[in-house]
């Protein structure tokens, strides 16, 4: 049984809370590199529905697009998940989702959740923060070119076809 899968007799009525800590071994974010965190649960019960909320304060590890060097990005972001009884379709969206019990097991698991909460909330472009400002914006940087860099005006076509494409795009 994984630390994010939770028995439904062991949930007590009403509201309560949990909090789980995670390792290197819990969650499994290949390509990336899950280094660790910590979950606050917070559990809702009833006859008919369980609610799920969870605040994920986690540490990836990335690869820097621009350096290629490795660095650790803080990730934090909450997420709810509703297990009810006559769930027909099951339901996600970027909020939260419905989710159908496991009768089979009587049991709860919301580790695909967090770790689809956590991969959602990887930047696209991943910086390593010494190319980030103080506001966490990316600091402007010089590219640099060796060698001369030939004009496509100066250069001599030979295919007439390409020349006569030229002309009409100059045109």
């Amino acid at each position: 049984m994984s630390k994010l899968e939770f028995n439904i007799v062991e949930i007590p009525e009403g509201e309560s809370r949990r909090t789980v800590g995670l390792t290197e071994e819990d969650l499994d974010l290949s390509p990336h590199t899950f280094r660790g965190g910590e979950i606050e649960l917070l559990f809702y019960r009833t006859l008919h529905f369980i609610r799920v909320n969870f605040h994920v304060d986690s540490d990836v590890e990335l690869t820097c697009d621009r350096s290629l060097e490795q660095y650790i990005q803080p990730i934090e972001t909450d997420y709810e998940v509703v297990f009810k009884v006559d769930v027909k379709e099951e339901k996600e969206d970027e909020n939260g989702a419905v989710r159908r019990f496991n009768f089979s097991t009587n049991s709860l698991d919301i580790e695909d959740e967090v770790r689809d909460t956590i991969f959602l909330n990887i930047p696209i472009k991943k910086l390593h923060p010494k190319f980030l400002d103080d506001e966490g914006k990316p600091k402007d940087f010089e590219t640099k070119s060796f060698g001369d860099i030939p004009d496509d005006e100066d250069t001599e076509i030979a295919d007439p076809r390409w020349k006569k494409l030229k002309e009409l795009k100059n045109k």
